[in-house]
């Protein structure tokens, strides 16, 4: 590589190494946290900031920075643009091939704390089995395809899901707000969920999240079955074919070759 090249290619990962910084959890800096943060010279974090503010990049206020405009919209054409359905459609059929069950993707819905099914590929058992309506939203408390997701989100949504009404789907499933922190605490360790009958009455589901590179969840997958076919030993191996399939969907997502999913 040129050194003109190289020198371009270097600034650019620095810009980025800036504006990756800029998270729910923390969505201003100033210059100096930033120089403190990225380990730049405040000469080069100077320059890349002033260029990434005139760009509609950055904005600043009173000494604090957070992304602009021009990042905002970045991101709504990314979203708009974005087929979930299109990056995990293989996972999903392998997944069926694999359970014979229901398999279920759901995006994340942020405007209205939940999550809809976005795709579906109906169990190949005859007599039970669960089918599920392409659109169909569950809140974010109830049921596994939502706890997945509601795990991963940043400490501050979480805490306005469980200040409000968390009444279950299957209301005779509600749990108390201790409980279910202690459920999400342990879906984030192990990166599953399962639950029974939290939608339906007979119906068991496990499900993971799908994530972003930065950990945030586009939506979820998920195994859903009658709960008569799913004992321990039944839920043990479908956890590990949805944890697998969730991490290869993240890291497609990320950007990976085929040979590396």
């Amino acid at each position: 590589m040129a050194p003109s090249n190289a020198a371009g290619v270097g600034l650019l990962k620095k810009a980025f190494q800036i504006l990756d910084l800029f998270a729910d959890e923390r969505p201003s800096w100033t210059q100096a946290e930033l120089a403190r943060e990225t380990g730049l010279a405040r000469s080069t974090l100077s320059r890349l900031v002033r260029f990434l503010q005139a760009s509609g990049y950055l904005m600043e206020q009173r000494g604090r920075y957070t992304l602009g405009f021009a990042a905002i919209d970045l991101g709504r054409r990314a979203q708009l643009q974005f087929d979930l359905v299109g990056v995990c459609q293989s996972f999903l059929e392998e997944l069926a091939q694999a359970t014979a069950e229901t398999i279920i993707l759901t995006g994340y819905d942020e405007a209205h704390a939940s999550v809809v099914c976005l795709a579906q590929i109906p169990s190949r058992h005859g007599g039970l089995r669960v089918f599920e309506n392409i659109g169909t939203s569950y809140p974010l408390h109830s049921g596994a395809t939502a706890k997945a997701v509601l795990a991963f989100l940043p400490p501050r949504q979480i805490a306005t899901v469980l200040a409000g009404d968390i009444t279950g789907v299957n209301p005779v499933t509600t749990m108390s707000v201790e409980a279910l922190r202690d459920q999400l605490a342990d879906v984030k360790a192990h990166g599953f969920v399962v639950t029974h009958e939290e939608t339906y009455p007979g119906v068991s589901g496990i499900s993971v999240p799908v994530l972003t590179p930065r950990g945030q969840p586009l939506g979820s997958i998920a195994i859903a079955a009658p709960s008569q076919r799913m004992d321990d030993a039944q839920i043990e191996i479908f956890a590990k074919l949805l944890v697998d399939a969730g991490r290869r969907a993240a890291n497609r997502i990320a950007g990976l070759t085929a040979s590396e999913t």
